[in-house]
């Protein structure tokens, strides 16, 4: 759940009756890549499911809140809770941060009848369509978006005759597409044209070769120097290889005042209609998009942000966490405060 778990869980734990919160993260330790070793992940799988099955047997509470997976070994560990969930008569309630699974339950009908019946927190409108035409049955679908960062003076200015300086946060993979910004920059640069590349994160299976054209690289960072990050980057490309979500990059790059781009996902539709710039996965469509920006950045930047202004209120902290406190109310499982 990543990001997500550190706004949803705090608002869960203080506003209903939580007896534990299980871990369903592998540990890194030992590992110098971006995904935990199979050992670490089995390891994990088990101690959930044993800690889960524990929980439910012996306490069967209430509800089962599960940030569901979409694929591999954790969907079928979230299947196996969701199944005994439902043996106790507990209410199940799915918090999907992705937009994949609901093509997955559209092609199997075993799936669609283990996770029937749920409750279901989705991402964007697109994404609860798409759940509802897969023919899972759902007691209810709500949308949910995640929260933007809190909003704070732009620290952008005008561009001068400065370089262009695009930005990378986040996990350096092919999957995300970081490949693809990497040679989108080095064209950029074989032209001729003034190009500043920052990365920060940890670098998963893109070769040190491919990293020839960056300029900083900053690391893992603190979430206290992510906003010092943001004020050196004027551009933000995420061309995925894979349905997204809605990343919080996206949000952060839209917040700091960037001109932001990224390959379209049902997960975050409503950002394509003005606030982010399409691209597709390749070289080619994000160096047009980079080159673009070098011709009229501050034009790029003006249109996103008059779409994003509009459409800001309903990403906001308080919002969101409003609609998720009036979420378990509506279930009956808010406590009183």
């Amino acid at each position: 759940m990543g990001r997500a778990a550190e706004f949803f869980t705090p608002v869960l734990t203080r506003r209903c009756h939580v007896p534990a919160v299980i871990s369903l993260s592998a540990s890194r330790v030992g590992s110098d890549r971006f995904a935990a070793s199979w050992p670490a992940k089995a390891w994990a799988t088990l101690a959930a499911l044993s800690k889960g099955a524990y929980l439910l047997i012996g306490t069967a509470p209430r509800a089962v809140y599960l940030p569901v997976s979409q694929w591999g070994l954790p969907l079928l560990r979230d299947v196996f809770l969701i199944v005994l969930a439902k043996i106790v008569n507990s209410t199940v309630v799915l918090h999907l941060h992705g937009a994949q699974l609901p093509a997955r339950l559209a092609g199997n009908r075993a799936l669609r009848i283990l996770l029937g019946g749920a409750h279901w927190i989705v991402l964007s409108e697109a994404v609860a369509r798409e759940l509802r035409v897969s023919g899972c049955r759902a007691a209810s679908v709500t949308v949910l978006r995640n929260p933007a960062p809190r909003a704070v003076p732009s620290s952008k200015e005008p561009v001068s005759s400065r370089v262009l300086r695009v930005g990378w946060i986040g996990t350096m993979s092919r999957v995300k597409g970081f490949d693809l910004v990497c040679g989108a920059v080095e064209r950029l640069k074989r032209q001729g044209v003034g190009v500043e590349f920052r990365v920060a994160g940890m670098r998963h299976d893109v070769p040190l070769t491919r990293m020839t054209c960056v300029d900083e690289d900053l690391g893992v960072l603190d979430l206290s120097d992510v906003r010092a990050f943001w004020s050196g980057v004027d551009v933000f490309v995420l061309p995925a290889r894979w349905v997204e979500g809605l990343p919080f990059v996206l949000l952060e790059g839209l917040q700091e005042g960037c001109a932001v781009a990224a390959t379209p996902s049902p997960g975050s539709a409503e950002l394509f209609k003005g606030c982010v710039e399409p691209v597709e996965a390749s070289v080619a469509s994000v160096a047009a998009f980079l080159e673009a920006c070098g011709d009229d950045l501050e034009g790029i930047r003006r249109r996103q942000q008059e779409a994003w202004n509009a459409l800001r209120p309903q990403y906001e902290f308080d919002r969101i966490e409003e609609e998720f406190v009036r979420f378990w109310r509506n279930l009956g499982l808010e406590q009183k405060q």
